[in-house]
């Protein structure tokens, strides 16, 4: 064997070897880059996953952030209101409890009762008023009479035509001596005296004595002379058909009168009556009541209109002439000469407008209708009370004006006697 061969040997034994290596290695790494890949290939799957969980995760949660930022705020503009409530109760509650004090707040003033009944001045005018409706009788009576005279007077009339023929005119002829009369022309003339006394009528008396009617042949007109003629037709129809119809219109108008002044009579029986703890009742002032208390003022020719404000809106009169008499010193103020405003409403400073009308009256009965329903009815918007008093609280600023109103009232009411 030669010498190199085992080196050869050597060095072929050692190259199979390194290839052998090199293949394991080989396939030893393709295994190794197969499993690498397979792992990289879970990785992603499991990463991919991961991330769509994530996302959803995300995507609920915002969800759920939004419902809760939306409850928050919900939440929120509830408490936001509930305090409003709160404090708009709160407010309430103060300006009620600011209502209630003064409400509570009490208001001195006179509270006499003033009755008047069975005055001398009010007897007097019963008296009179009972003298008027006497003499308003008697006129009646004697219509009465008349009326029965004229009915007699035109039934005897219609009797007398109905007996004689009405559809023949009564020419008459004069009297002579040589004239005839038969008993037709006799008749005739005595009814026509009959008819002269129930009229008394002198010159048909003297018609009937001196001509004769009755005579009714066709040539009686065209031989008889004109000027000894006369119509008695014409005479009787123009003098005697008077109509009863305006007497008894008269008649009537005399019954209202008479019924109006006994209505009147009860009004004045009534008792005059001032309370100033309750001006919603009635005081039974008429308007010669309120002449006599009103007199030597500027507010007498506004008397007629209390009596009518008390009537309409049921604020007692002397009330009303009070608050007049106060708010516009007796009807002599500014307002009442300029604005018509007898009772001062509505003017709080000399800048406030107040109550402008066209009439003194109109001004005094806008002011009872908004007593009697803000102030004296239950449930309006300024009711305290009946009293003076009440009505100052939201009437007027300040505690003097129920005593001065109240004073007023009194003064008015002594004027009665």
């Amino acid at each position: 064997m030669r010498k190199g061969y085992r080196t050869e040997k050597r060095f072929l034994v050692v190259m199979l070897s390194l290839m052998m290596a090199s293949s394991s290695i080989s396939i030893c790494a393709a295994e190794e880059t197969t499993t690498e890949t397979a792992v990289i290939t879970t990785q992603q799957k499991s990463e991919t996953s991961t991330e769509i969980t994530t996302a959803k995760k995300k995507e609920v949660k915002k969800k759920k952030q939004k419902v809760k930022k939306e409850k928050n705020k919900q939440k929120y503009k509830e408490e936001k209101k509930s305090k409003k409530k709160k404090s708009d109760k709160k407010k309430k509650g103060k300006d009620n409890e600011k209502e209630k004090k003064k409400s509570k707040k009490v208001i001195k003033m006179p509270k006499r009762v003033i009755k008047k009944k069975g005055c001398i001045s009010i007897q007097k005018r019963i008296d009179h008023k009972k003298e008027l409706i006497e003499r308003a009788k008697k006129t009646k009576k004697n219509i009465k009479i008349r009326i029965r005279k004229e009915t007699e007077k035109k039934d005897s009339l219609n009797a007398f035509y109905n007996k004689n023929d009405q559809e023949v005119e009564y020419q008459g002829q004069l009297i002579t001596p040589l004239t005839k009369l038969n008993e037709k022309d006799k008749e005739m003339r005595d009814d026509l005296l009959n008819l002269s006394d129930l009229y008394q009528d002198t010159q048909l008396a003297e018609i009937a004595t001196k001509y004769v009617f009755g005579l009714h042949e066709s040539n009686f007109e065209s031989v008889m002379n004109p000027e000894d003629t006369i119509n008695l037709n014409d005479y009787l129809k123009t003098k005697y058909a008077e109509p009863v119809e305006r007497m008894e219109n008269e008649i009537q108008k005399i019954d209202e009168k008479i019924q109006s002044l006994k209505s009147e009579i009860q009004t004045e029986k009534k008792t005059r009556y001032f309370d100033p703890k309750d001006v919603s009742s009635i005081s039974n002032i008429t308007v010669d009541d309120a002449k006599q208390m009103l007199s030597g003022t500027e507010l007498y020719q506004d008397a007629a209109s209390f009596v009518k404000a008390e009537r309409l809106y049921h604020v007692n009169a002397v009330f009303l002439m009070g608050i007049a008499a106060h708010e516009s010193a007796w009807g002599t103020s500014r307002r009442a000469r300029e604005d018509n405003n007898l009772t001062g409403y509505g003017v709080y400073s000399d800048d406030a407008e107040g109550i402008n009308k066209d009439s003194r009256e109109d001004g005094l009965l806008a002011t009872a209708n908004t007593l009697h329903e803000r102030y004296l009815t239950k449930g309006g918007s300024y009711y305290e009370g009946t009293s003076v008093a009440d009505v100052n609280k939201h009437y007027c600023i300040g505690d003097e004006w129920a005593p001065a109103v109240v004073n007023y009232g009194y003064q008015l009411m002594n004027k009665l006697n």
